[in-house]
């Protein structure tokens, strides 16, 4: 992926993710992106995808305050968020996630998008993350996110013993289940696209 550049496989996967969701664009949509990184900001500057608005919130604090400082505040469509939320492989000193933890930011969203995040989730977290996402959807928008999915496995198994949540792989009847039991409706469960730089993606509306 990074060989092919970050600003194209980022529009890529914008594109991927607006179709997906039944959008031609993203001129009208206030978008929410949950482990944010730059490529996105990155190619929305950079390639001038319109949007109404975008949130990035994500772990690495170093990164977050750059985007504040250098994006943020001389372009009034992004905003960013540190979130100190516990993960093995990314954040493993933060804030162990419970049914209380909220977003570090508020209101409701249009698209809310996930690219590599449940990737590196364990079943509990992605099932709270889930349960938080649904509380920041607006009657008529859309989740999407990725996920490594095999259609053979009945439940979850992180694959890398050595590094934990590198490869976190879900049965689709288990993620189904999760997405199901945090009130989520199933509207597309892709296959992986290698040619589109994505692991399996699925698109879900609030049940």
């Amino acid at each position: 992926m990074a060989a092919a550049g970050f600003e194209y496989t980022g529009k890529t996967l914008i594109d991927v993710a607006t179709k997906s969701v039944g959008r031609t664009c993203l001129k009208d949509a206030d978008i929410l992106d949950v482990g944010c990184g730059v490529r996105f900001t990155m190619s929305i500057i950079n390639k001038r995808i319109p949007i109404k608005s975008y949130t990035g919130i994500d772990v690495n604090q170093p990164m977050i305050e750059y985007l504040k400082n250098e994006v943020e505040r001389r372009d009034d469509r992004f905003s960013f968020a540190h979130w100190n939320a516990q993960n093995d492989m990314y954040n493993p000193s933060g804030e162990t996630l419970t049914k209380h933890s909220n977003l570090p930011t508020e209101g409701t969203f249009d698209v809310i998008w996930l690219f590599s995040v449940f990737t590196h989730l364990e079943p509990r977290d992605a099932l709270l993350i889930l349960k938080l996402l649904r509380q920041h959807i607006r009657p008529n928008g859309r989740l999407f996110f990725s996920a490594f999915i095999d259609d053979e496995l009945d439940g979850f198994e992180d694959r890398v013993k050595e590094s934990p949540l590198l490869h976190a792989y879900f049965g689709r009847k288990y993620m189904e289940h999760l997405i199901a039991s945090a009130g989520w409706q199933v509207e597309l469960f892709h296959d992986a696209d290698p040619k589109s730089f994505i692991q399996h993606y699925v698109v879900c509306s609030a049940n």
